[in-house]
């Protein structure tokens, strides 16, 4: 990639390019000590990916409420490049969705617990990543047909690029974490069920979510959610 073509990331990022998986990469850099602010990503055109690795201070649930950072950083980073008429919304707890069909969304993986400052149950690191289908499969003769996923290109947002994205994510979830670090998880929460695609849904001041039907109430915990990922990207013939 051209270094004109970088991403220009905010104060606080440290940008290094990988050939794939920037997820597991920045898990295993994490491990190996990995500074706050340190990010990947992967040099392809037809997907974003990137993954950010964080040296939180608190226990895990709130350290798990960076999720939410997370996901509305990419929501709003995407909305910021797409046309202004593009319908996006989340999906709980890391979906990232265009005209109600998914496009990607957020991952989050935690190192040990650890005692930080006087606190215990503390991540000893903590890795956001990222990823949206940017165009679909060279090779389908019917795009559109699959209504659960879909990509960029397909929704009229084909002049966004992976560089892009991945700026205006970087800058919006700096924005969140901002927000998260200087008022707590209040306004993400806000701002969360404000963007749910199901307005059914409620989430808790931890983060959890719940959803009432017929007079009982289902209680979806955060971290149990966030143990691997509810969206999948396929994987496309296309040369970008």
């Amino acid at each position: 990639m051209n270094p004109a073509e970088w991403p220009d990331l905010p104060p606080g990022y440290s940008l290094k390019l990988c050939a794939s998986d920037a997820f597991a990469t920045a898990c295993q850099a994490a491990q190996s000590g990995a500074e706050d602010g340190f990010m990947l990503m992967v040099e392809r055109g037809d997907r974003c990916e990137a993954a950010l690795v964080l040296r939180p201070l608190d226990p895990i649930q709130p350290s798990l409420t960076l999720a939410y950072a997370a996901l509305l950083g990419l929501h709003d980073g995407f909305a910021a490049l797409a046309p202004a008429e593009t319908p996006a919304s989340i999906g709980w707890p890391d979906r990232l969705l265009v005209n109600a069909a998914c496009v990607g969304g957020v991952r989050v993986e935690h190192g040990p617990l650890v005692e930080k400052e006087g606190m215990s149950d503390v991540p000893d690191w903590l890795v956001i990543g990222i990823a949206v289908q940017m165009v679909g499969d060279e090779d389908d003769d019917d795009p559109g047909l699959e209504l659960a996923y879909t990509n960029l290109q397909e929704e009229g947002c084909g002049e966004i690029t992976v560089p892009r994205l991945v700026e205006s994510f970087a800058r919006h979830l700096l924005h969140w974490l901002d927000r998260w670090q200087e008022e707590g998880f209040e306004p993400l929460r806000r701002a969360a069920l404000h963007d749910l695609d199901d307005k059914a849904l409620k989430i808790e001041a931890n983060g959890d979510a719940w959803l009432e039907t017929g007079g009982a109430k289902t209680v979806y915990p955060l971290r149990e959610r966030l143990r691997r990922p509810t969206w999948s990207l396929p994987e496309v013939t296309r040369v970008v």
